[in-house]
């Protein structure tokens, strides 16, 4: 039995008995207080249907935002020349702009943030662009969560959704790629980065996207000087 119904079962056990006690006895200070008893367990009752029904809500909405991703998902691998870049098997630009609506949207119904990562790779002049790309895909897919979001939104650049992640979280996602890129000796010769993430950026997916690219944008232009680069977290003013 859920705990929480124990006291509706008191208030009703106690309010019988005070029912069966002051029918004897005739007393109307025991019929009195065996219909308060009965109130409580009213209001005890309904107070645990409400959260109930709250809580099942709460479930079935959850499931359904995870089932209309999934089905996003699985159209995307369907149709490869609409949403999946070709040389990397990766969801493209177009996908992942659909996917940052339906995440963002998510995290303002449960008030959790959600990072974006912007990513440009440059290989080393002597590496055949498509080889460091795949070889970078690969990286990538080992690196981040399984329920992370990567594509491929143009010719050397990435993107990354991290769901219940701030823009840290999204800073440490990308140096942890940096750093794996530097280890595995793929040919690229810089990984640039940008980060925005919501609510910190922006309320809308136009808004935190927008900054994440200008955050990139910074990077490209720095100076790396030493490792493969920089990465830049967006700000609030960016003009």
């Amino acid at each position: 039995m859920d705990r929480r119904a124990l006291p509706g079962l008191f208030g009703g056990l106690a309010g019988c008995a005070f029912a069966v006690v002051g029918a004897i006895s005739g007393s109307p200070v025991i019929t009195v207080v065996a219909a308060g008893c009965a109130l409580l367990s009213g209001a005890s009752s309904l107070t645990l249907l409400d959260r109930t029904r709250s809580a099942e809500k709460q479930a079935a909405i959850a499931a359904a935002e995870v089932h209309t991703l999934r089905e996003m998902e699985a159209a995307a691998h369907r149709a490869p020349q609409s949403l999946v870049d070709p040389e990397t098997g990766l969801p493209d630009g177009r996908f992942f702009e659909l996917v940052l609506d339906t995440r963002i949207a998510a995290a303002r119904r449960h008030l959790w943030p959600v990072a974006v990562v912007l990513l440009e790779v440059t290989p080393h002049p002597d590496h055949r662009l498509p080889e460091s790309l795949n070889s970078f895909v690969s990286l990538v897919r080992t690196t981040l969560r399984e329920a992370d979001v990567v594509c491929r939104t143009g010719t050397r650049t990435f993107a990354f959704i991290l769901e219940d992640t701030n823009e840290a979280g999204g800073v440490w996602a990308a140096e942890r790629v940096q750093v794996a890129t530097a280890k595995d000796d793929i040919g690229a010769k810089s990984v640039v980065a940008g980060v925005a993430s919501y609510p910190t950026h922006g309320l809308t997916s136009d808004e935190v996207l927008d900054r994440a690219r200008h955050a990139l944008a910074r990077a490209a232009a720095s100076d790396p000087g030493r490792g493969l680069g920089s990465v830049e977290v967006a700000t609030i003013d960016i003009r």
